[in-house]
């Protein structure tokens, strides 16, 4: 008997381990101290929020000039999506980004190339509905002679509920 209560406590500190192992890291709260931009955000957050507001003003000349000939867009959930495609889509008539906020952006210089991570938030409406919320981007630039391009976009929804900076949401007692 006792042979058998081992194994079974073994099993079960197995599982729980394995359980415990396979989940994501916590995710740390933001520092509320105030970072000094780099060179590269600095860059970065310019020509990202040049790429968005070329969307804003449907500004597909603008918004081409920016990606590679072979500029892929992923999201969860999804087959690839061309950046003409996506370019198609947004420069549609029923799809409208009404405001944009970009924040928490790093960037990793690979010479060549750079990996830029950020938050973004949108409030923006779509022929299929609302495309509003907070969204987490990864974006991989490469230098094509004098000019960065976005080569590759992966995009995750994190909140359908866009918070904008300068909002103050009003209590209603329900909370």
């Amino acid at each position: 008997m006792p042979i058998r209560f081992l194994q079974c406590v073994c099993a079960v500190l197995f599982a729980a381990a394995l359980c415990v192992s396979a989940q994501e890291p916590v995710k740390p709260p933001l520092n509320p101290r105030v970072i000094t931009a780099t060179k590269q955000v600095t860059i970065f957050s310019g020509l990202e929020r040049q790429m968005l507001q070329a969307v804003q003003k449907k500004d597909k000349a603008a918004l081409a000039a920016m990606l590679q000939d072979d500029c892929t867009i992923e999201l969860p959930d999804a087959d690839p999506l061309a950046g003409d495609e996506w370019m198609d889509s947004v420069m549609a008539q029923d799809y409208s980004l009404k405001s944009f906020v970009v924040r928490q952006m790093s960037v990793a210089d690979l010479g060549n190339a750079v990996v830029v991570k950020f938050d973004r938030i949108q409030d923006a409406a779509a022929k299929s509905g609302s495309d509003s919320g907070e969204f987490f981007v990864v974006d991989l630039w490469k230098k094509n002679g004098d000019a960065w391009k976005l080569a590759n976009r992966y995009v995750a929804k994190v909140s359908s509920v866009p918070w904008m900076p300068g909002s103050s949401p009003t209590p209603t007692g329900k909370q």
